[in-house]
């Protein structure tokens, strides 16, 4: 065939030169459950915005719903570390509001002037 920028095994589709002229076929390469893996692979790809650049778009359409997709993922991607950082952040206020709580606890223990061993009973 003739030297292409792109590769001649995109994945799911193998690309046909014919002859000299610019005209580009497609020919299926895979079946069913690769194809479904391939489509998996390049949407994780893609949605984590790495892109390897093994399966590309060939068309306007495809470039589109590229797009479209990184976008997706951005956002898909944002909010799960906001909700991650969320939660890290409610666990370690709640631990704060324990502490507090505890030392609260322990200085009314002190002024009332409680008994050692009475305290460690209400700690334990």
């Amino acid at each position: 065939g003739n030297q292409m920028t792109w590769p001649q095994d995109i994945g799911i589709y193998t690309i046909l030169s014919e002859g000299h002229s610019n005209n580009v076929s497609l020919m299926f390469l895979k079946d069913t459950p690769e194809a479904y893996i391939l489509s998996l692979y390049w949407a994780y790809i893609t949605m984590i915005t790495t892109g390897f650049g093994d399966i590309v778009p060939l068309t306007i359409q495809e470039t589109l719903w590229c797009i479209m997709s990184m976008y997706i993922g951005v956002v898909i991607t944002a909010c799960a570390i906001a909700n991650l950082q969320l939660l890290v952040t409610n666990m370690d206020a709640a631990l704060t509001f324990f502490q507090r709580k505890i030392e609260l606890i322990k200085r009314y223990m002190h002024y009332r002037r409680l008994p050692n061993s009475l305290q460690k009973r209400i700690m334990s």
